[in-house]
């Protein structure tokens, strides 16, 4: 039987990764943090600076504590994939070797630093309660032989937005190709025939304020409060929210902002 464990998460990475790095090297490039900016999101977050030399963490914020819990004197990847759910270790293991074989068998290596990678997963929380994440990572820098050797990595708490599923990954492009979008995690290989390779995001046909809706919605507003800020009446907002629904192809908020997260537009 297959070992889908937090320990055969580190496994992968130690193997895909760490084997091909020979000397630690801690990151140091400030300025790569403008790519922070590029990946807002909604809801509480912590973001860290993965070293894959060891599996270390050469930064994490201080937040942690805050969205899950967890001292950040006391953070390591091992304790951030233990205190995933149980049953979320699967689908977290086969969203990994996705990454990982798109990275080091499809990706040019040209490319390494052009990618976003998104996916939700659920864990445990302040307080033991359950809550829905979503990870946003890129990789930061690379060796002189080419291989990836820093990661970013940030996590939002989003559970705000109602039952998401957390079975599919996305490859974004920051540079504007191609992009392979909610990738069901079903297999433990990339083949881009199973990734929506359109052009146009969920949110193209919408409108500049039907937009503003779908940004407050993710923010977690209610529809009397969007009305308040967007100085509109409730009725219009329950208007603009039937028509966004409508439009994208979506029977409820849920699935909304499930698919906007796979696109990456909110």
């Amino acid at each position: 039987m297959e070992d889908f464990s937090s320990d055969s998460i580190l496994q992968m990475w130690k193997k895909g990764y760490s084997s091909q790095l020979n000397k630690y090297s801690k990151f140091r490039d400030a300025e790569q943090f403008h790519r922070i900016a590029e990946m807002c999101a909604p809801g509480q977050s912590y973001y860290y600076i993965l070293n894959f030399t060891d599996i270390s963490l050469d930064f994490i914020h201080p937040n942690v504590e805050h969205v899950i819990g967890i001292n950040p004197v006391n953070v390591t990847m091992a304790t951030l994939l233990k205190n995933c759910l149980e049953n979320e270790l699967k689908s977290i293991h086969i969203k990994e070797a996705i990454c990982t074989d798109f990275i080091t068998n499809y990706l040019a290596q040209e490319d390494y630093l052009s990618y976003k990678i998104i996916y939700t997963y659920k864990c445990t929380g302040r307080k033991g309660k359950n809550q829905t994440m979503l990870i946003q990572s890129t990789p930061l820098s690379l060796t002189k032989e080419g291989k990836i050797e820093h990661v970013f990595g940030l996590h939002t708490d989003i559970s705000h937005l109602g039952n998401i599923t957390t079975d599919w990954i996305s490859f974004i492009s920051l540079n504007g190709k191609q992009s392979y979008l909610n990738i069901k995690a079903e297999q433990v290989s990339f083949d881009p025939r199973f990734a929506n390779l359109k052009k146009e995001t969920i949110t193209t046909d919408l409108t500049k304020r039907e937009k503003e809706i779908v940004k407050l919605m993710s923010q977690g507003h209610t529809a009397k409060a969007i009305s308040e800020k967007l100085f509109i009446s409730f009725n219009t907002t329950r208007t603009h929210r039937k028509n966004i629904l409508f439009k994208t192809n979506c029977s409820n908020t849920a699935e909304l902002m499930a698919k906007c997260l796979a696109e990456g537009v909110i």
